[in-house]
C-alpha cells in the first residue's frame, strides 16, 4: 500500500471513529438519567389543554417513570438498589390497584414523558340529589400511538367479554369508551380514595369509568397524544370541549401562565392549585356566595431533582401587589443560641409583621383561622399569655424558635428575640402575668449570665416521709429567661437555657453539617429559614399532629428516605410570593 493511500485510509478511519464517538456521546448525554438533574424533557404540562380553567388541582410528572427509576438506581448504593426497585414496583402496583392492569405488560410499551392528574370539576353532573360528583381526569402521554390504541382495544374487549355494560361513542371526532357501574345510594366521600379513577363495583366515588385517545393538536409546537382516563364519560366530553375551545382550558389562563413564568428552575413535576376552588372541594361552604375577600388565589409548585434530594419552587398568587424583596443574605445571628442538635428551628426577622400578614390571610380563610386559633389557644392555656399581644407585637428584629431533642411528651423549647424599644415593657408584662398566676420570680447565675426563672411550688408525688433527704415540696420551672447582648432568650427549662448559652460558646445549629447541607440548595437571599430534621423530630409531630400519620401513609416511600426539610421565602413581586423548599433524601 502506498504511503498516501495508507494516510487516506487512516484519516477516513479516524473520522469514522470520531463520528461514532460523537454519536455515542450524544446518545449517552441525551439518554442518561442524569439529564433529569437539569429537568424533564418539557417544562409545562401539555395536558393542561384538557383541563378546565376552574379546576381545583392539576399535578403533572414531566418525565417517564422508568427514567426516574433509573436515576434513583444511579445514586443508590449497590445494597440499596434492590430495595429501590421494589419501592418503585410497589408504587406502580398501588396506582393500578383494582384495574386488572400490569404496568410492564400494559403501560410501559407506550407511556411517554408526561402523566397529569386533575380534579376537573366539583360536581360534573350538576345534580344536587346525588351529592357532589367530583370529576377526575388522568392524562398519560403516548410515545407510540399504535401501541396505546392496542392497549385500549384489548382492555375494552376483555371488559365487554365480562359484562354487557361497555359502551362506545364518537364525540367531536374522538372515540370514547366507558363502562357503566352500579349506582350507589351512598353519597360520595369528601376526600377521594387513593385511586379515584378505577373504582370497584361497590365504590361510591364514580358512576362509571371512561377512556379516550386524543391529541393536543391545538398547540402544534407541543403536539402530543394522550390516553385519557376519567371517572365518567361526561368528564371526557368536558376535556374534549376544553381542548377545542382554548378560552375554556387552564393552559390559556393568565394566572396559570403568570405563576409558572416565575418558576425558572429545571423541573420534573408541576402542580397548580386554585385555592378557593380547592377549599370549596375539601370544605364545602354553607353558602353559595363566594368569599370575595380571600386574598389567596393560586399556587404553582415545580419540583426538580438535586443530587441530595428534591428541590421545589413555589409561586403564590395573591391580590396584594406590593413588592417585598428578600431581607437577609445570611442566617440571622439569633441562631447562635440554638443548639446544633435541634431537630426543628425557625429563624427570620420581624415576627410582628409576619403575624400581621398571617392574621389577614387567616381572617379571609375560616378553616385556616380555626387551625391557627386552636394551636395558639393550646399554648396560651399552658403559659397563660396572649401570644399576639405579649410576644409577637414587640419582636420586630431577629428571632429564632427551636425545639430540643428529647421525649416527644416533654420537649423543651427555645425562643430567641432581638431586643426592641418595647421589649423591656413586654418582659415586665410577662412578670406581671407570672405573679398573677402565683408563680415565684427568682434570679441565679448560669454560665456567668444572670438568669430569671418563673417557678411554681408543687408537692412531690413520690414523697412518703420515710426516705431521708426527700422533700415533700418541689420547685417546677414554668419558664426561664435571660438577657444576653442584644437578645432576649426564653426557654421552658433551666436545662434548655444551659444548652442555649452553651451553643453560643461551643457551636450552634448554623455550624451543624446537616443544617448547612439542607440550606445549601436554597437561594442565599431570603427571608429566613424553616428547618426540620425529620428522623429526630418525627415523634414530636406524630404525637402532636395526628394528620402527619395520614400523610406518612400516603407517601411512605418518600418519608422513609426523608432526612430533612428546609424552607425559605424569597420575597414578593407584583402579587406573587415565591418560596423554595428542599427535601433532603437518603
Amino acid at each position: 500500500m502506498k504511503l498516501r493511500s495508507f494516510f487516506s485510509v487512516l484519516i477516513i478511519g479516524v473520522l469514522v471513529l470520531l463520528g461514532l464517538s460523537a454519536g455515542g456521546f450524544y446518545w449517552l448525554t441525551t439518554h442518561t438519567p442524569l439529564n433529569l438533574l437539569a429537568g424533564g424533557p418539557t417544562t409545562t404540562p401539555a395536558a393542561a389543554v384538557f383541563v378546565s380553567k376552574r379546576s381545583p388541582l392539576l399535578a403533572s410528572m414531566l418525565v417517564n417513570p422508568d427514567r426516574l427509576e433509573s436515576l434513583r438506581q444511579i445514586f443508590a448504593s449497590p445494597e440499596e438498589r434492590s430495595r429501590s426497585h421494589a419501592e418503585f414496583e410497589q408504587i406502580k402496583k398501588s396506582l393500578l390497584a383494582n384495574t386488572g392492569l400490569d404496568y410492564s405488560r400494559d403501560i410501559q410499551p407506550w407511556i411517554g414523558d408526561e402523566i397529569t392528574f386533575a380534579v376537573t370539576d366539583l360536581d360534573f353532573d350538576r345534580d344536587s340529589s346525588n351529592g357532589k360528583q367530583t370529576g377526575f381526569l388522568l392524562a398519560v402521554s403516548s410515545q407510540n400511538i399504535d401501541r396505546s390504541q392496542q392497549f385500549l382495544d384489548s382492555y375494552w374487549q376483555k371488559q365487554a367479554a365480562a359484562t354487557k355494560s361497555v359502551q362506545f361513542e364518537q364525540y367531536k371526532g374522538i372515540k370514547i369508551a366507558y363502562k357503566k357501574l352500579p349506582e350507589s345510594k351512598q353519597k360520595p366521600a369528601a376526600i377521594p380514595p387513593l385511586n379515584p379513577l378505577f373504582p370497584t363495583a361497590t365504590s361510591n366515588q364514580a358512576p362509571s369509568f371512561a377512556t379516550a385517545l386524543a391529541s393536543n393538536s391545538a398547540a402544534p409546537e407541543n403536539n402530543r397524544s394522550f390516553v385519557l382516563f376519567a371517572n365518567s364519560p361526561k368528564v371526557l366530553r368536558d376535556a374534549i370541549n376544553n381542548l377545542q375551545a382554548s378560552n375554556l382550558n387552564l393552559d390559556n389562563t393568565p394566572e396559570y401562565q403568570k405563576a409558572l413564568q416565575q418558576l425558572t428552575q429545571g423541573r420534573i413535576a408541576v402542580a397548580f392549585v386554585n385555592l378557593p376552588q380547592l377549599a370549596d372541594w375539601q370544605i364545602p361552604q354553607q353558602t353559595a356566595e363566594p368569599n370575595t375577600q380571600n386574598p389567596l388565589n393560586f399556587l404553582a409548585v415545580t419540583v426538580g431533582i438535586n443530587r441530595r434530594g428534591l428541590l421545589a419552587e413555589t409561586a403564590l398568587v395573591t391580590d396584594r401587589q406590593q413588592t417585598a424583596p428578600p431581607t437577609l443574605s445570611e442566617p440571622v445571628q439569633a441562631l447562635q443560641y440554638i443548639p446544633p442538635a435541634s431537630p426543628f428551628a425557625v429563624a427570620s426577622t420581624d415576627l410582628h409583621d409576619v403575624w400581621t400578614e398571617f392574621s389577614s390571610l387567616a381572617a379571609a380563610n375560616p378553616e385556616l383561622s380555626k387551625i391557627a386559633d386552636r394551636a395558639i389557644a393550646d399554648i396560651q392555656k399552658d403559659w397563660g399569655i396572649n401570644l399576639p399581644e405579649d410576644i409577637f407585637n414587640w419582636v420586630k428584629g431577629e428571632y429564632a424558635l427551636a425545639v430540643l431533642p428529647g421525649d416527644s411528651n416533654s420537649a423543651d423549647w427555645i425562643f430567641v428575640a432581638e431586643q426592641s424599644p418595647d421589649s423591656e415593657n413586654a418582659i415586665a408584662r410577662l412578670d406581671e402575668i407570672a405573679r398573677s398566676k402565683e408563680y415565684s420570680i427568682g434570679s441565679f447565675t448560669l454560665r456567668n449570665q444572670k438568669i430569671t426563672a418563673w417557678t411554681q411550688l408543687t408537692t412531690n408525688p413520690n414523697y412518703d416521709g420515710k426516705k431521708p433527704g426527700k422533700s415533700a415540696i418541689e420547685t417546677e420551672a414554668k419558664g426561664v429567661r435571660a438577657t444576653v447582648g442584644k437578645y432576649e432568650i426564653f426557654t421552658t427549662s433551666v436545662e434548655a437555657m444551659d444548652e442555649a448559652l452553651k451553643a453560643a460558646e461551643t457551636g450552634s445549629l448554623v455550624a451543624n453539617e446537616n443544617f448547612q447541607t439542607s440550606i445549601e440548595p436554597l437561594p442565599p437571599s431570603n427571608d429566613g429559614y424553616f428547618y426540620l430534621d425529620w428522623p429526630n423530630s418525627r415523634g414530636i409531630w406524630e404525637q402532636n399532629i395526628p394528620l402527619f400519620r395520614l400523610i406518612e401513609l400516603s407517601a411512605r416511600p418518600l418519608f422513609d428516605h426523608l432526612r430533612a426539610i428546609a424552607f425559605t421565602s424569597t420575597g414578593q413581586v407584583e402579587g406573587i410570593r415565591k418560596a423554595a423548599i428542599f427535601m433532603r433524601l437518603q
